[in-house]
């Protein structure tokens, strides 16, 4: 999309003024595009193989680590563990986020972007399976499966033909609503202590913060590319990677969509209720009500009682 990309004239004329020596310059042309012309229907604020010829976005591309990270930490967790594979199909897919959409930036391709667009319906499909499914025998767990897989591989197929964009939104966010009640209804019946509930509380305002923050800044990204592309050049390399704000909103939807698989798989777990520990990935575990915080007690902090 046009639109997301600044006046590249000027941001060329504005690559003269650097003069930090602390920091590498922008090109005035891009490498050459390894990956071929970019086709894909959207494109973002970060300029197009400017840091090198194998990453159309470099930095949109990398911060989807941070997905893959996430969705490690959860597998891990679950290695010794005789559900481990119902327990791990969020994480899993999860990865697939970060995998999709780093293909995705790497390559600016139209196909590349549907496995982008739809890894994110499956990853949230895994999250609704397994609140849907927890507490029913295999027969039903498969059924679910085989329907939600039906349902959303067909929507795909479709997505995928047309190449449209606003039913896939639409899509997205009934599953994101479906999730969020179903989750829920679950704490109110399987979480009876209060400072508990509170934790879990407590912990989805973190995530949903971190996904709402993400889109903030996605959409400032958007709204002044311009103005942020003329900072970037300015600034130079790498300290300019900071204000690629598309990165940031990978950053912080990795840490809030593993926020919510890790409640969803505590809730749906025999641990449900009991005390939320140190379960959870760095910076997740510090979320938590800090009476109940292992992680600063364990480094010596006295806390305040709080309400």
């Amino acid at each position: 999309m046009d639109y997301y990309k600044g006046n590249l004239a000027v941001m060329q004329a504005n690559a003269t003024s650097h003069k930090n020596p602390f920091s590498y310059p922008y090109r005035e042309d891009p490498h050459p595009a390894f990956w071929g012309k970019i086709n894909s229907q959207a494109n973002f604020c970060e300029e197009d193989y400017i840091v090198t010829k194998y990453f159309a976005e470099f930095i949109n591309t990398l911060t989807n680590l941070g997905y893959i990270y996430y969705a490690y930490y959860g597998i891990k967790g679950n290695s010794n563990r005789a559900d481990a594979i119902l327990r791990n199909l969020p994480y899993l897919g999860l990865a697939s986020v970060g995998i999709g959409s780093g293909i995705f930036h790497a390559t600016l391709k139209d196909y590349t972007q549907w496995g982008d667009d739809l890894s994110m319906l499956f990853a949230t499909a895994t999250v609704l399976h397994r609140l849907l499914t927890f507490d029913k025998p295999l027969a039903t767990t498969i059924y679910y499966g085989l329907a939600i897989t039906t349902i959303v591989g067909a929507f795909s197929i479709w997505h995928c033909v047309t190449n449209e964009l606003i039913m896939h939104s639409i899509v997205f966010a009934i599953m994101l609503l479906m999730v969020s009640r179903k989750t829920s209804s679950i704490v109110n019946a399987r979480v009876s202590d209060p400072g508990v509930r509170k934790d879990v509380r407590r912990l989805s305002i973190w995530g949903f913060m971190c996904f709402a923050s993400g889109f903030a800044l996605w959409n400032i990204d958007i709204a002044t590319c311009k103005t942020l592309t003329n900072a970037k050049r300015s600034i130079g390399m790498p300290w300019s990677f900071i204000l690629e704000l598309h990165g940031w909103w990978h950053l912080l939807t990795g840490l809030g969509a593993y926020i919510f698989m890790a409640l969803v798989e505590y809730l749906t777990s025999e641990e449900a209720g009991q005390p939320l520990g140190s379960r959870f990935a760095w910076p997740a575990g510090y979320f938590i009500s800090p009476q109940r915080n292992p992680l600063l007690k364990s480094a010596g902090i006295k806390l305040k009682k709080t309400i």
